[in-house]
């Protein structure tokens, strides 16, 4: 039952990035699993590119709920930290990739799976300056000024981005 559930909860409509589009506004939507960088979408208008920050569900604490995942928070961690390490090796070697972690207050914000967390975010930045941590709107802002479209004029200064668009987290 929980995973018929689940299933109809993540189960994406078919008009949600249509919408988002036509209402406008919107910095970036995640309603994706598809990629492990963000990408440019042209569906919805010509010369309107939509961005796309994927989501997803494998670094991702629902995997506490859901059974055969997480059953403690050093599990987590040690799975953020093996995923983490591979992706930092394969940006060494030219193909660099975004690590998304799905965090929910009311799964790691548990002590013992915040421990976890902790332990990981410590780990991540041990890299130094080879991993970046932020937010998914931070993400989005750099991908506006570094990976806009060729072609549709320059890309919405930051600045205004940041006043005049909404994120869709």
């Amino acid at each position: 039952p929980f995973q018929s559930l689940l299933r109809k909860i993540l189960k994406p409509n078919v008009n949600t990035r249509k919408l988002v589009v036509e209402e406008g506004g919107f910095l970036y939507d995640s309603d994706a699993y598809s990629d492990d960088l963000p990408y440019w979408t042209m569906d919805y208008g010509e010369k309107k590119p939509h961005l796309i920050v994927p989501y997803t569900l494998s670094e991702n604490d629902m995997r506490f709920a859901i059974p055969n995942g997480f059953s403690h928070g050093s599990e987590f961690s040690r799975f953020l930290k093996d995923s983490l390490r591979y992706l930092v090796e394969e940006g060494k070697r030219g193909s660099p990739k975004m690590m998304s972690v799905g965090l929910h207050c009311r799964l790691v914000g548990r002590p013992g799976r915040a421990a976890g967390l902790e332990d990981f975010l410590d780990y991540a930045e041990s890299f130094g300056d080879d991993v970046w941590i932020c937010r998914r709107d931070e993400i989005a802002k750099h991908w506006y000024k570094h990976h806009y479209p060729e072609g549709l004029g320059g890309a919405p200064a930051v600045n205004e981005m940041s006043t005049h668009m909404k994120s869709s987290l």
